[in-house]
C-alpha cells in the first residue's frame, strides 16, 4: 500500500502511545509541523500496534487514555495541559483529530486488559474487534503482487478535495432497519455485552462510507451497506465470544480484600510488618478492620526486641478468644451450655 500511495501513510504512522497525554502530544506536533511546512494542519494519525497487550498494560495507569479515544471518535477538541513548560505557555489543543488504531491482541489478553466499564464509558465500543480464525499459509515469504491501480485512483479522488458522503434511498432504508435492530439487540443482551455493541449501526455506516470512497464515489449504495453489514456482523460475533464468560478485567482489589485473602492463607497469623508488605495495607487499615471485627491481633515478644502484633482472621485460629479474668459474659450467652462452660473454665 505504501508503494501505491507514496509516503502519506508512512508520515502519519506511529506506535507506542501509552497515555492520553502522549496521544494528544503526537497529534499536536504533527499538526504544527504540517502547518509550518505545507500551510495545512494535518491531524490524521495511524496508530499501528503489533503487540497491543503491552500498551494496554501501561495505559491502565492512565484513565485519560480511554477518554481521548472517545474524543478522537467524536472529532472533539483534544487538550493537553501537561506539556506546558511554564505558566505562560498555552496548553496543546487539537481540533478535528482523526486517529485510527490498527492493533493486534490475543483473546486472552483482551479479556485481561479490557474491562466492561471501558466499553460502558464509550471507549472500546468505538473499535471493531475482528477474530482471525484461519491465516492463509503462504509457500513463499513474499506476498503475491496485487493490482493497486484502483486504490491509487480512489486515494487521489479522496485527497483532492472535501467530499460529503450521502445515502441512496435503499441504503438509507437499511440504515434505519439497522438502528432499530440495534435497539432490540441491546435489550436482549446482558449489559456488559450490550455496551460493546452499542454502536453497531454507526460502525456499519462508517465501513460503508469507506467502501464507497474506495470506489471514488460519495454515494453510499445498498451494495456498500450490505458488504458493511457482513463485516460488522463478524465483529459483533467476535465481541460476544470475547465477553461470553463475563465482564472481563476485574476491578482492582482493595487493601481489605488483600488482607483477608492473605490471612486466609495463613491461619496461624501474620506479623503486622509482613502483612502490610504483602497487601499494601496501612496501620490504620488494620485498625479499622479490627474495630469492625474482621481480624484480631495479639502482641508477641521474642527476645530483647520490641513487641510486635500478629494478626489473625476472626474464627480461623480454631479457638475463641477467652475474656479477661473478671469480665462478665454478655447476656446473650446465658443459657448456652458451651459458652457457660468456657466462662467457668
Amino acid at each position: 500500500m505504501a508503494e501505491s500511495i507514496g509516503r502519506d501513510i508512512e508520515l502519519r504512522e506511529t506506535s507506542g502511545l501509552t497515555s492520553g497525554a502522549a496521544l494528544v502530544d503526537h497529534v499536536y506536533r504533527q499538526m504544527v509541523k504540517t502547518e509550518e511546512a505545507y500551510g495545512i494542519a494535518d491531524t490524521r494519525v495511524l496508530v499501528v500496534e503489533e503487540e497491543w497487550r503491552e500498551i494496554l498494560e501501561r495505559t491502565a495507569r492512565d484513565s485519560s487514555f480511554t477518554s481521548k479515544i472517545r474524543h478522537c471518535w467524536d472529532c472533539a477538541t483534544l487538550r493537553n495541559t501537561t506539556k506546558k513548560k511554564s505558566e505562560n505557555d498555552t496548553p496543546q489543543e487539537v481540533r478535528h483529530a482523526r486517529v485510527v488504531f490498527h492493533t493486534h491482541i490475543t483473546p486472552s489478553d483482551w479479556k485481561k486488559f479490557v474491562s466492561f466499564t471501558d466499553a460502558a464509558g464509550g471507549s472500546f465500543n468505538r473499535i471493531l474487534p475482528i477474530a482471525l480464525d484461519d491465516v492463509p499459509l503462504l509457500r513463499k515469504r513474499k506476498l503475491p503482487p496485487v493490482d493497486t491501480t484502483r486504490l491509487i485512483e480512489a486515494w487521489d479522488w479522496a485527497s483532492s478535495e472535501r467530499h460529503v458522503m450521502q445515502f441512496t434511498t435503499g441504503a438509507d432504508n437499511l440504515n434505519w432497519v439497522l438502528r432499530r435492530a440495534e435497539r432490540i439487540l441491546l435489550k436482549a443482551l446482558p449489559s456488559h455485552q450490550g455496551d460493546f455493541v452499542a454502536r453497531t449501526a454507526e460502525q456499519t455506516t462508517r465501513v460503508a462510507a469507506l467502501l464507497a470512497t474506495s470506489e471514488g464515489t460519495h454515494r453510499i449504495t445498498r451494495t456498500h451497506m450490505d458488504a458493511a453489514v457482513t463485516f460488522v456482523r463478524h465483529s459483533v460475533r467476535t465481541v460476544l465470544d470475547l465477553t461470553k464468560d463475563g465482564p472481563g478485567k476485574k476491578v482492582k482489589s482493595t487493601p481489605e480484600d488483600r488482607v483477608l485473602s492473605e490471612l486466609g492463607k495463613h491461619p496461624g497469623g501474620m506479623r503486622s510488618a509482613v502483612l502490610q508488605r504483602a497487601t499494601g495495607a496501612l496501620a490504620h487499615d488494620l485498625q479499622n478492620m479490627e474495630e469492625r471485627g474482621l481480624i484480631r491481633h495479639r502482641v508477641i515478644k521474642e527476645g530483647p526486641g520490641r513487641p510486635v502484633k500478629q494478626y489473625q482472621l476472626v474464627g480461623k485460629s480454631g479457638v475463641l478468644a477467652r475474656p479477661a479474668s473478671g469480665t462478665p459474659m454478655p447476656s446473650s450467652t446465658r443459657g448456652n451450655p458451651f459458652l457457660m462452660a468456657l466462662q467457668s473454665a
